[in-house]
């Protein structure tokens, strides 16, 4: 596979691999995000990975969407799939009960509600409308954190999205992977 890899505004890193060559790997690493936004063209098709600031609280959540603000910017209105750890969780979605050392004050709907209000596509609710799909924590799930969003002609050539569980996906990570196939 080959990788592309977007040092961050943090200790954290983002990364993309691909079994498909890409054309261009531009990291976009701009100053009021916590870590990145790691764009990857695949002849065409524009792939944007980012990892929104973490925290529990309504303060975290609204420089989430100041994150997620900046990234729209960026974006512009192009045709493009986006994927990452949004640390929020869908407008509609069910929470369940984090474990007691997540210490949850405030759940954060507002980045994932900007992201659709752009037009983006949530792959995974899409093909799963009731599902809760929730990838956070591995040993102990209570949400759905991570996503794959899709815009324009690409989101119609979505063939599938489902989230990786079982033993091999739990000791990999605290989140659940996502994975959508396109057509």
């Amino acid at each position: 596979m080959e990788l592309a890899y977007g040092d961050a505004n943090s200790s954290f890193a983002v990364a993309w691999l691909s079994a498909l060559p890409a054309q261009a790997a531009t990291n976009h690493r701009l100053p009021n995000l916590e870590k990145t936004l790691l764009e990857v063209d695949l002849g065409g098709v524009r792939l944007f990975a980012t990892h929104l600031r973490a925290g529990r609280t309504q303060r975290d959540a609204d420089l989430r969407t100041e994150e997620v603000e900046t990234i729209l910017e960026t974006i512009g209105d192009a045709e493009c799939l986006l994927a990452g750890d949004l640390n929020a969780v869908h407008p509609d979605d069910e929470v369940g009960v984090p474990p007691p050392e997540e210490r949850l004050e405030y759940v954060a709907r507002e980045p994932i509600r900007r992201f659709l209000d752009a037009g983006f596509l949530d792959c995974y609710r899409r093909h799963h409308p009731t599902e809760r799909g929730w990838t956070y924590l591995t040993w102990h799930p209570w949400a759905r954190l991570d996503f794959v969003l899709a815009r324009g002609a690409l989101a119609g050539r979505m063939s599938s999205c489902h989230v990786v569980t079982g033993e091999d996906a739990r000791r990999a990570s605290d989140h659940f992977p996502v994975v959508a196939e396109f057509d």
